[in-house]
């Protein structure tokens, strides 16, 4: 039996939300373990922003990627690396500050800016609605599994 390729990647996007889920997971269950958790879910936070600008150079850079309009050219390209330096700079936030809120918080602004600014390519008709319509589904969980580690980090830095 084959698959569509949009089959695998509906697929694989949902591989690719277990490592948030099964961090929080340890953060909500394993006290002792959250601060790791943290930074875990933060490095792969950083891995997967920095993965889904990478998709738009792809789109600009495929057979038939280009489009009429050379400024869109080159705001996708713009747009491809863009995440990938808010991941970095949660990532430099975590190593250097020791920063974990700050750093959930810079990837809950990535995250969302990233999931907008598709949602904005959509509609000039540089992002397939099939495309949106994933990202979407696993920007929700991302952006809900942040935030909740985000109120268990002041919580837990409160009461320590």
């Amino acid at each position: 039996m084959t698959r569509s390729p949009f089959t695998t990647a509906t697929l694989l996007t949902a591989a690719g939300a277990i490592p948030f889920l099964a961090t929080l997971a340890i953060v909500i269950t394993q006290p002792i373990n959250a601060p790791e958790a943290t930074v875990a879910m933060v490095d792969y936070g950083a891995c997967t922003l920095a993965f889904l600008g990478a998709v738009h150079w792809g789109f600009a850079l495929e057979p038939g990627g280009v489009v009429d309009d050379p400024r869109l050219n080159h705001q996708r390209l713009t747009f491809g690396i863009l995440p990938a330096l808010i991941a970095f700079a949660a990532l430099l936030i975590m190593t250097l500050a020791a920063a974990p809120r700050a750093a959930l918080i810079i990837l809950i602004a990535g995250f969302f800016a990233t999931i907008v600014g598709e949602t904005i390519g959509r509609g000039r008709n540089l992002v397939a609605a099939n495309y949106l319509a994933l990202r979407w589904t696993l920007s929700i969980v991302v952006l809900a599994v942040l935030f909740i580690t985000f109120f268990i980090e002041v919580i837990g830095m409160r009461h320590a």
